[in-house]
């Protein structure tokens, strides 16, 4: 399976880039002139207009490949969704997204915005537990994942990205914290936790991961979305602009269906 890459020190894109929605309706029309109209839930699109500026060789290099790789616009690949985050429903911890193993989840807690979307969690276990979801991020890529924490005393959590952790503090006042980095080196997959030792308690609201070295501001999500396994480019001609000594630029349109 092939992803699209990330440049810099990881990220997919540079801003800004535009996201456009595409979708497709059905139309029947019958001799009597009435218009029978039904979405075709299939076909639903999104098309992605990115320009590149002072790419490196190596930058240049992965996106010219990946586009040899697709054989142009003929073959698809893995695109996430640089604006998105990435974690399927981030405040209902009872979705089967995720795994809390023996922790206990409580949800309708103050938040750092006033309002109740908050949720607790606690650990009654004799050992250490963690809430944990698993996306298709690859562990190659660079990622960030983050939450609002606090906890009515100080203690001592762990963010985790599959093996690689990160302690931080929880105390009376809310907090963000974060992780970031890369996962288990060629995995197709990445593991992000939050992981509570015997007997802890803690908050936590704005659960996000990103495909990005940091977080941005949180974005609440429902049904897991902004993995795009099949994208393709839009053209079958990559135009790339030597534009100094070492850099070049770009512009290039994909689609991805949804």
């Amino acid at each position: 399976m092939s992803w699209f890459p990330q440049i810099g020190s990881g990220s997919i894109v540079q801003f800004p880039a535009t996201r456009s929605r595409k979708w497709r309706a059905l139309l029947n029309e019958l001799e009597s002139g009435e218009q029978i109209l039904l979405p075709d839930r299939t076909a639903g699109q999104i098309e992605w207009l990115l320009r590149f500026q002072d790419l490196t060789d190596a930058e240049r290099s992965s996106l010219s490949a990946l586009f040899t790789t697709s054989q142009g616009s003929f073959g698809t690949f893995t695109f996430i969704d640089p604006l998105a985050n990435l974690l399927g429903w981030s405040e209902d911890l009872t979705q089967p997204n995720w795994q809390p193993g023996l922790l206990r989840t409580n949800a309708g807690i103050s938040d750092p915005l006033g309002t109740k979307r908050a949720s607790s969690i606690s650990n009654a276990s004799a050992g250490a537990q963690a809430l944990q979801q698993t996306l298709g991020v690859p562990g190659d890529y660079v990622a960030c994942f983050s939450a609002w924490i606090r906890s009515d005393a100080t203690e001592t959590v762990i963010l985790q990205r599959d093996n690689i952790q990160t302690r931080v503090t929880a105390g009376p006042a809310w907090r963000r914290e974060s992780i970031s980095g890369k996962g288990v080196a060629a995995g197709t997959e990445s593991t992000f936790s939050i992981a509570l030792g015997a007997g802890q308690t803690i908050d936590v609201w704005g659960l996000q991961v990103e495909a990005q070295p940091y977080p941005s501001a949180y974005k609440q999500t429902s049904v897991p979305s902004g993995i795009f396994e099949e994208t393709y480019f839009e053209n079958d001609e990559l135009t790339v602009t030597s534009t100094s000594v070492g850099l070049s630029s770009c512009e290039i349109r994909l689609m991805s269906r949804v």
